[in-house]
């Protein structure tokens, strides 16, 4: 059986505490790894019946292009047509898949990826100015904010992006062999204004 909640991608890479820009800390970087993903794909025809059972089962309305929608430590990121990220934390986190794969039955596919994807989370008063630097999206907050998100290319990887709190707090999402270039990247912008790594 796969394994549910993925091993550190990053951990050989991660050096806790501050860098950067000595006198300020504008942003923190933090892997999540207490957490399961799993991408969801609605089979053809199938989008309007899988999104009643996904509330029936999430209390969720799957989220439309470019959004996300959470509720008990559940996540929905929409990241095509008829397609989802899904994360689960807490509580949600050890069913998640099963929980997912008895709500998608014949009307969907879900594939694990908790062992696919590195999932690092980025906040601060500066996350978004660091974010910009690579991003090819517009991030300002009347243009992105908390519930938006967004399949783009990042400096030279694609990454899933989605605003989770108005502080503001993102959450980046890669395959785990592109994750030290990810936190490479990351680490380079931040570092004009001073971050830590929790």
């Amino acid at each position: 059986m796969a394994n549910l909640t993925p091993r550190s991608a990053l951990a050989p890479f991660l050096h806790a505490g501050h860098h950067g820009a000595e006198d300020k800390t504008g942003v923190t970087l933090r892997e999540v790894t207490a957490c399961a993903l799993a991408e969801l794909t609605a089979f053809k025809g199938q989008k309007e019946a899988l999104a009643t059972v996904i509330v029936t089962s999430f209390g969720i309305a799957l989220p439309s292009a470019n959004k996300s929608a959470s509720k008990d430590g559940v996540t929905f990121v929409s990241v095509g047509p008829g397609k989802w990220l899904v994360t689960g934390e807490g509580k949600a986190e050890p069913d998640l898949i099963a929980k997912l794969e008895k709500a998608a039955g014949s009307l969907a596919a879900v594939v694990v990826q908790s062992d696919a994807r590195a999932l690092v989370e980025i906040s601060g008063d500066k996350a978004r100015m660091a974010l910009a630097k690579g991003v090819m999206i517009d991030l300002d907050p009347v243009a992105f904010k908390t519930g938006d998100a967004a399949v783009s290319f990042a400096v030279q990887f694609w990454i899933t992006l989605w605003q989770t709190h108005d502080a503001p707090t993102f959450r980046l999402a890669v395959f785990r062999s592109m994750g030290r270039d990810l936190l490479h990247w990351l680490e380079s912008s931040a570092a004009e204004f001073g971050y830590t790594i929790d």
